[in-house]
């Protein structure tokens, strides 16, 4: 089992699977993040995730490209966001029983469509779908380490790490991202400086939207190139663990990305490993565990610094 999991390690095989567990849980947790900041906690990520999945699927099938499955499961997850917006913040129904109505109507939806339009129970695995291509950098190609390190990744994968970017930008760089974090702190104080905070509450939403609907969109046409049913099995609940254990950071959010995709990763090799000691019920306990003690972590964190601050103000 040892030599199997060091051969992954030294041929970078464990890099390129590290890249693609990390993309949907850092796509899931950026669209978290944005929804986040202006104090609207976006739990329905696993039911938006779901349905993305599986609209981009059946898109692409059927239309016979990628770029209009991935389009269409983007546009579906902006829309549920929006229609999330409008129960929470025009009908005043709490956020969180919003996003758990959205996870179980996703669970559900996707499997009726799946038996309607498809005959298929379980899983729907298309023969003639298209998947979202890889990225082959020319000039660094035949590079012996930089090559393997670089290469061959999903195009989402990218989109991915620049998104990262992206946000950081728009949050802390921006005007939009200034209102974004004001709203977030006091809306009330935001409102009084004549800061649209129900529209800009909106827009965050639909950001929300497209970075969960690219994350669905990539884990049935760019880690598989199939749907099934339930197949987010808890990624977007791990985003939004994500989102705490960043401290509501981009930059934070990719290193705890990472730390959980390291986690699937795991999962994932020790699952192939032949005649693995391990039990494959054991090793997929693993992402949860971390998940557990992440927040651990973070509740010990926070704890320390309110008793910090604390202390400083009695000084005072």
């Amino acid at each position: 089992m040892w030599s199997s999991l060091w051969d992954q390690i030294i041929n970078l095989t464990i890099f390129a699977i590290l890249l693609r567990s990390t993309t949907p849980i850092l796509l899931a947790a950026l669209g978290g993040l944005i929804s986040d900041v202006t104090g609207v906690v976006n739990i329905g990520l696993e039911g938006l995730m779901l349905i993305s999945a599986f609209t981009s699927i059946a898109v692409g099938s059927v239309t016979g490209y990628w770029a209009l499955g991935v389009v269409s499961g983007i546009i579906i997850s902006v829309l549920l966001s929006y229609a999330m917006g409008f129960i929470h913040l025009k009908m005043k129904v709490d956020i969180i029983i919003t996003g758990f109505v959205i996870n179980i109507f996703g669970s559900g939806v996707t499997i009726f469509l799946m038996s309607k339009f498809f005959n298929v129970t379980g899983s729907y695995n298309p023969g003639n779908l298209e998947k979202i291509p890889t990225v082959t950098i020319p000039f660094i190609e035949g590079v012996p380490v930089l090559g393997k390190l670089l290469n061959g990744h999903n195009l989402i994968v990218w989109v991915a790490l620049l998104s990262v970017v992206l946000c950081f930008i728009m949050l802390y760089r921006t005007p939009y991202g200034i209102h974004l974090r004001a709203i977030g702190e006091s809306p009330q104080a935001a409102n009084s400086l004549g800061i649209p905070v129900r529209r800009l509450q909106y827009s965050a939403l639909a950001w929300s939207g497209v970075f969960v609907g690219m994350a669905g969109a990539f884990m049935s046409m760019g880690m598989t190139s199939m749907f099934v049913k339930d197949m987010t099995a808890g990624t977007g609940f791990l985003a939004l663990a994500v989102v705490l254990l960043g401290n509501r950071n981009p930059i934070g959010i990719l290193i705890g990305s990472l730390i959980f995709g390291f986690a699937k990763s795991i999962e994932t090799i020790l699952q192939t490993v032949p005649n693995s000691p391990i039990h494959s019920q054991f090793v997929q306990v693993i992402p949860y565990v971390v998940t557990i003690l992440a927040l651990v972590l973070y509740a010990i964190r926070k704890q320390r610094r309110q008793g910090g601050s604390l202390k400083a103000a009695s000084t005072k």
